[in-house]
Formats: C-alpha cells, structure tokens, sequence
C-alpha cells in the first residue's frame, strides 16, 4: 500500500484573533482508501511553519480507527499570542508501522486593535489647556 490514505477536509478556525483571546479551532479528517486504518492527527497551533512544534504548541492529538469513507473530527483550542499563528494539521497512518501520510495549513492572523486611551487622554489633556492658559492670563474676568 502507497500513497496518500487520507484527506484533511477542513481546518475550521477564525481568521485573525486578538492578543490573549483564546481560539477554537477543529479540522476534519476523512479516510479515503478502501482500508479501515489506524491514523494519528496531530493538531498545533505554530509561530514558524518550518520549524518542529514544541510541546506548547501542541493543541491536540487523536490516534482513531477510520473506516473507509467515514471522517473523524479533532478540536482544541490555543490563546493568541502576540503575533501571527499558523495551524499546522499532520496525519499518520499505521499499515505495519507509523508513516506521516498527509498535512494541511491555515494562518489565524492577529488581529491590531486600537487603544483609544492615549488618543482621548491626550484630548482631554489638550481641553484643560485651553481652558487653564486663558484663566490664568486673566481672560475669564
């Protein structure tokens, strides 16, 4: 048996997330040879896609019987960190020994928020002004 015994049918996760908010994500793995094999589904949440997860990375971890046609979903979640995230799927199957079979990507990007505090501190720092400088130079009589 050669090839690819698998088919990743979806990553489900948001687009971009904020700094700390915590992000669901799921993927769907379906079996798509004519085989019920055993597969392992790796699921991480990554800062660098070309490097190898680290165990703080990992989201998740499935080894399932998958018949033939059926599909198997595995779900975690990660909190966001300060910078962009990729979600790395990986599949193994077991046909005598383990062999990596197929993998699959999304970015969840984070997403910038304004903070308006310094904005309307600044404001309101500036409005003071206005209203002090004429009081003490006597224009309020």
């Amino acid at each position: 048996m050669t090839g690819t015994y698998s088919e990743i049918i979806e990553i489900t996760a948001p687009s971009s997330a904020r700094e700390g908010e915590q992000v669901p994500i799921s993927t769907k793995v379906m079996n798509i040879s004519a085989y019920s094999l055993l597969f392992r589904v790796e699921l991480y949440a990554v800062k660098d896609i070309y490097e190898v997860p680290t165990p703080e990375e990992t989201v998740g971890s499935l080894e399932v019987t998958i018949g033939s046609g059926q599909s198997q979903v595995i779900s975690g979640t990660f909190i966001m960190p300060a910078w962009d995230v990729s979600i790395v799927v990986k599949v193994h199957r077991f046909i005598d020994h383990w062999d990596f079979d197929t993998y699959s990507t999304k970015v969840v990007s984070l997403a910038v928020t304004q903070d308006w505090t310094p904005i309307i501190g600044m404001v309101l720092v500036l409005g003071m002004v206005a209203v002090l400088i004429p009081m003490m130079k006597g224009g309020f009589k």
